[in-house]
C-alpha cells in the first residue's frame, strides 16, 4: 500500500471516529500515524482494537498488521510455491485436507455440464464461492429450485471460477444465533522446537440474512475462551463502536455461550497443523455440525490478528514467544 494510500485511509477512520465518539480528527489521525511507526499498526487496528484507549504499554502487546505480517514470513519461511496454490485456491485446499472436509463439492472449471447438473440434483440449495475468494466476497447461496437456466449457471461458474459445494448443517445451538454458517476462527504457531500453540480464537457470526460470517462483510465476531470454547466478552464489528452483548440478528445473549464439540474444534486445528508440518502460522476457520468439527478454510498468509484479541488481551507475545530461534 502506498504511504498516499495509507495516508487516506488514516483520514477517513479518523473523521469515522470523529462521527461515532467525538473528539478531533487531526488527533485521531496524528495518534494513528505514530502507532503506525511505532507499533505497526493499520488503521483496522486502531479502529477495531481501540488503541485510541490503549497507553503505550497495552499496544506493544497486540498482534498488530505489521507485526503478523513478520510472524507469517517467518514462521510460514518453509512453505513452497506448491503449497501456498493449496492454502489459496479452495478446490485444492479440500482435496488435500479431505479428511477434514466432509460436504460435497464440485469445482466447476473442471467437471462437465453432466457432473454439474447431477451435483444439483443432488442438493436442496447449494454454496458458490470464487476459487480465490477472501473476506467472504462472491459467495453466493442458492435454492436449486430456483435455477431456471442451469446451462447459464453453468456457464459462469466455469468463466468466474467458481465452486459449488453442499450448504454446511450447522449445531442447533448456532443456527439459533444466525442462519448464517456462523464459524469459528482458531489462530495455531508452530514455535521454534516445531510444537504447535494455540494463540487465540473467536466466533464469527454472520449478519441478518447474510451468506458468509466474514467480519469484513458484516459480520460480528465474539471472544472465545480457548480452554473452555465459551464466549468472554461482547462483540465487536469492523464499522461501529459497539460492544454487541446480544447478536444483532437473532437476540440471542452471547457472553456465555458455549461452542459445541469444543474439544473437537481444537483438535481439528492442531491436527490440520500437523496434516502439513510446512505450515507455521494460520487461521483456520471451522465450522460446527450436529457430528463435530467441519474444516472450511486456513488463511496462511493473513491469519486475521484483529478478531483473536478481541478478549482485550494482546497476543503478540505468543507469537514471540514461537519465533523464538527462528530466522
Amino acid at each position: 500500500m502506498s504511504r498516499w494510500s495509507a495516508g487516506k485511509k488514516i483520514v477517513q477512520m479518523a473523521k469515522e471516529l470523529k462521527r461515532q465518539r467525538g473528539g478531533r480528527v487531526s488527533a485521531y489521525a496524528i495518534d494513528a500515524v505514530r502507532c503506525s511507526f511505532r507499533h505497526q499498526a493499520s488503521p483496522e487496528n486502531y479502529f477495531v482494537l481501540r488503541f485510541y484507549e490503549l497507553d503505550e504499554k497495552e499496544r506493544e502487546t497486540y498482534l498488530t498488521s505489521g507485526r503478523s505480517a513478520e510472524a507469517d514470513r517467518r514462521l510460514n519461511r518453509n512453505m513452497t510455491a506448491e503449497l501456498n496454490q493449496v492454502m489459496s485456491r479452495k478446490h485444492l485446499f479440500y482435496r488435500s485436507f479431505s479428511e477434514f472436509v466432509h460436504r460435497e463439492s464440485i469445482y466447476v472449471p473442471e467437471s462437465s455440464y453432466l457432473e454439474f447438473t447431477a451435483f444439483l440434483d443432488r442438493q436442496e440449495e447449494f454454496v458458490l464461492k470464487p476459487d480465490r475468494g477472501i473476506m467472504g466476497q462472491g459467495i453466493e447461496k442458492l435454492k436449486t429450485r430456483d435455477v431456471k437456466d442451469r446451462r447459464s449457471l453453468y456457464d459462469r461458474c466455469k468463466e468466474k471460477r467458481l465452486l459449488a459445494e453442499q450448504v454446511i448443517r450447522q449445531h442447533e445451538e448456532l443456527e439459533r444465533i444466525s442462519s448464517c454458517v456462523n464459524s469459528v476462527r482458531i489462530n495455531a504457531a508452530r514455535d521454534g522446537a516445531g510444537a504447535v500453540r494455540l494463540i487465540g480464537a473467536c466466533l464469527k457470526c454472520g449478519a441478518d440474512g447474510a451468506a458468509a460470517d466474514n467480519f469484513h462483510s458484516g459480520g460480528v465476531a465474539y471472544p472465545l475462551d480457548l480452554e473452555g470454547g465459551t464466549v468472554i466478552g461482547s462483540g465487536r464489528n469492523n464499522t461501529e463502536i459497539r460492544d454487541y452483548i446480544y447478536h444483532p440478528a437473532s437476540s440471542v445473549r452471547m457472553p456465555g455461550f458455549r461452542v459445541p464439540h469444543w474439544e473437537g474444534v481444537k483438535s481439528c486445528a492442531l491436527r490440520a497443523m500437523e496434516h502439513m508440518p510446512e505450515l507455521g502460522y494460520v487461521g483456520w476457520d471451522i465450522a460446527v455440525t450436529p457430528e463435530g468439527p467441519e474444516l472450511i478454510e486456513g488463511n496462511c498468509h493473513w491469519p486475521g490478528g484483529n478478531i483473536i484479541q478481541l478478549d482485550k488481551i494482546g497476543k503478540y507475545p505468543l507469537i514471540k514467544e514461537c519465533l523464538e530461534g527462528v530466522t
